[in-house]
């Protein structure tokens, strides 16, 4: 009995030899077959080993997000983000100790490794998900990147597999430089064009922020974000930014649950079907509710509804703003609670929240599953992410893939697609490269103010402005005469004068005007924060304008803007307006290849482009009632230019619309046309459908988008093309806000009533 005793002894006290060596391999890297660190395993299995090791403290730490190295910490409200930057003290040690699970803002890939060495350093050795806004490129890192159109050009090119491109080589620049989560799309609808955030999205029109959101999340994530080249995609922001009150950043939006349904939810919803992981709420509120603490949206209808599957990250010091702005909370720790029961999983940024959210778990407030679900999701992104077994990248990596030639030569192919010619009276446009003299001014003629919103200033020999693509496209013996002029300083009488006499010395003019959101820059006009009173161009550049129309001469505007410019006297009075959105490091070549017909215009417009700001709201997909009574004083109600337009230097016609009389009303439309270019140049055109519901149970639009292609045909060429409009597009929410077709007349509308035929759903 005794010796059995013994024997039990000697096996319980191997036993726990066993587990201390088990545990001290776990700690040490050592893989074991059970061990979290075995990459043989399935993902779903590291993670619950992971968890199980985990303390609360080292739980809550993955939800904590900080800034690193970052050289730019800039806003309107400096004061307020550099308290929190310069408080959060030993960042090192939180990292050690397994406090910290994801950093943003990371200046470079040496502090990016730096930072992985130190939670390399941690108990459970657990690496950093490191994140970055590259909303159009990799903008925000602290290097030569390839910069790509903004979001809103990037939808005035009407094509989805360029937006696909443009992330998927995004992504490879990210995890070249040791990043691996990118704060977009931002699939929001604008209906406010004094918004500054407008050029950061894909316009106004739920269908095409839609496929354009869902193609730029499939280039970042791929199938599953598993390789090597996938970052994390975030659809962002959740909801209502762009129709907050008086178009300000952050303001609250009132917003009716059939539009938030018809018009707000669809983006989210297609990127949730397209696998998206990570998702942000709004800085505003909605309805009377804070974004960051609107549980019935984030946990029960995205979660549970829509069926989202990834994680939660606030925005920039919105969970704090509970309690600071909108007043919903009586401390930080109380605006935690609300957040992280809401459902928010990572928190963005600075100190405090780990130790509020452990006092909240150790009071019963917030429970232990709540803080493991979100544990959970982000543990299973470092896993898939490849993190674990490949945290660090070197300078030959980071030397073989920025600035790529594919990669800059998409962001020509995309600037160039991207524009859109607005008028061309008289066939001002193109030029001849051969033109004797070309007078050009303008703030945005040899600025790179192209470059958009976030964007840090890139070396010069990487940006071609539009001054220089002038210089490279003309032949040797045009005379070039540049006049400077800056973006908000108001001209005076001498600078008007002359503006005025030297474009009368020339063959013709052209002014480069618009708006600079370029990040950190202090002359900056529009972007994030700084939204619009005026639509029209800021700084006395209408008065410049006006001053070289005086001159004489033919005048061409060249648009360089994230949000629409509404200006009247322009659209009367210059013979020749191109819109260029903010078209990045190559726009000014692609700029000047439309002025001088090496490429021929074919974007089109991705939102309406109102009249004045007395003319917000203007979009085209308005309901019937609109315009029935209600009539603006002494001017029309007619948009300068309506969503979808765009002029080309070719003409082309569509003929043959092959449409079926009848289909069921669970049938999709399949039906067919023909387009011919019969100008002499190839070109672009962008096909647009739209449906419209003659009689529904409740109101509809006049028109909505339904399909769009855009295809290239050369001179005289002709082609059928065949569509499929899915039956969901037939779809309406009825009285007790069900989505179901109604049998009806339904008109088929081809571009602006090029065509127009009914069909019978039965």
């Amino acid at each position: 009995m005794n010796s059995q005793k013994t024997i039990h002894g000697k096996l319980s006290c191997l036993s726990l030899y066993a587990a201390s060596v088990l545990l001290a391999a776990c700690a040490s890297g050592v893989k074991t077959p059970d061990s979290y660190l075995d990459a043989g395993l399935p993902v779903h299995a590291r993670v619950e080993r992971l968890l199980k090791e985990m303390t609360l403290d080292e739980k809550i730490g993955q939800m904590c997000s900080y800034v690193g190295e970052a050289a730019h910490v800039s806003t309107p409200n400096a004061d307020e983000e550099l308290r929190y930057v310069l408080s959060i003290g030993d960042r090192a040690d939180l990292v050690k100790q397994g406090k910290i699970g994801v950093f943003i803002k990371v200046a470079d890939y040496e502090k990016a490794n730096d930072l992985q060495r130190l939670a390399e350093q941690s108990r459970l050795k657990i690496p950093l998900l490191v994140a970055n806004d590259a909303m159009h490129g990799h903008g925000m890192y602290e290097g030569a990147v390839t910069i790509y159109p903004t979001e809103i050009g990037i939808a005035s090119t009407f094509d989805p597999a360029i937006a696909r491109r443009i992330a998927e080589y995004t992504a490879l620049e990210m995890r070249a430089t040791g990043n691996h989560w990118t704060f977009s799309p931002n699939i929001e609808v604008v209906r406010d064009a004094r918004w500054g955030r407008a050029g950061e999205t894909f316009g106004e029109d739920p269908y095409l922020v839609s496929v354009m959101g869902r193609s730029m999340i499939e280039g970042y994530q791929g199938d599953d974000f598993s390789r090597p080249g996938n970052v994390l995609a975030c659809a962002k922001h959740f909801v209502g930014g762009g129709i907050a009150y008086n178009g300000l950043n952050g303001a609250p939006a009132d917003v009716s649950e059939r539009t938030l349904h018809e018009i707000f939810f669809p983006p989210f919803i297609e990127a949730i079907r397209a696998g998206v992981y990570t998702l942000m709420p709004a800085h505003n509120e909605i309805n009377g509710i804070p974004c960051h603490a609107h549980r019935r949206y984030l946990t029960r209808l995205i979660r549970g509804t829509w069926n989202f599957r990834g994680f939660f990250v606030s925005d920039w010091m919105d969970i704090q703003r509970l309690f600071s702005v909108h007043k919903i909370a009586a401390t930080e720790k109380e605006a935690d609670k609300i957040a992280v029961l809401a459902g928010l999983d990572i928190h963005m940024h600075g100190p405090g929240f780990l130790d509020n959210v452990r006092e909240l778990v150790e009071e019963g407030s917030i429970p232990m599953a709540r803080i493991d679900e979100a544990a959970r999701k982000i543990l299973h992104a470092k896993f898939q992410l490849g993190l674990f077994e490949n945290r660090y990248v070197d300078s030959s990596r980071v030397q073989n893939t920025l600035l790529k030639k594919e990669h800059v030569d998409l962001a020509l192919e995309a600037a160039r697609k991207s524009i859109a010619l607005l008028k061309n009276e008289n066939h001002v446009l193109p030029l001849d490269k051969e033109i004797p003299s070309i007078f050009i001014t303008g703030p945005n003629a040899d600025s790179q103010a192209l470059l958009g919103d976030w964007a840090t200033v890139q070396p010069a020999e990487n940006v071609t402005t539009v001054l220089e693509g002038i210089r490279r496209s003309v032949s040797p013996r045009t005379k070039i005469d540049y006049l400077g002029f800056g973006h908000q300083a108001p001209p005076g009488d001498a600078l008007l004068r002359r503006a005025r006499e030297r474009a009368a010395l020339s063959d013709i003019a052209i002014v480069v005007a618009g708006e600079n959101s370029l990040r950190f820059d202090p002359d900056k006009t529009s972007g994030e924060n700084l939204d619009r009173p005026s639509l029209e161009p800021a700084g006395g550049q209408m008065d410049l304008l006006k001053a070289v129309k005086s001159s004489g001469r033919p005048v061409i505007v060249v648009l360089v803007n994230g949000g629409p410019i509404a200006s009247p006297w322009m659209a009367e009075n210059i013979e020749g307006i191109i819109e260029a959105w903010e078209p990045g490091m190559a726009g000014g070549q692609a700029i000047a290849d439309v002025i001088f017909g090496d490429c021929n215009p074919g974007g089109r417009l991705p939102l309406t482009i109102p009249r004045t700001a007395g003319h917000i709201q203007s979009f085209y997909n308005h309901k019937p009632s609109a315009f029935h009574r209600g009539r603006f004083y002494r001017s029309g109600r007619e948009p300068l230019y309506e969503f979808g337009f765009g002029l080309s230097y070719t003409e082309f016609r569509y003929s043959r619309l092959r449409l079926p009389g009848k289909i069921g009303i669970k049938d999709n439309l399949e039906f067919g046309l023909t387009i011919e270019n019969t100008g002499g140049l190839a070109g672009d055109e962008v096909v647009l459908v739209y449906l419209n519901d003659r009689v529904s149970s409740v109101t509809t639009p006049v028109k909505k988008l339904a399909a769009f292609r855009r295809i290239h045909l050369g001179a005289n060429e002709k082609r059928d093309l065949d569509f499929v409009i899915p039956n969901s597009r037939f779809r309406l929410l009825d009285g007790d806000m069900n989505a179901v077709v109604e049998p009806g007349r339904f008109d088929i509308i081809i571009g602006n009533d090029i065509l127009r035929s009914t069909i019978v759903i039965e």
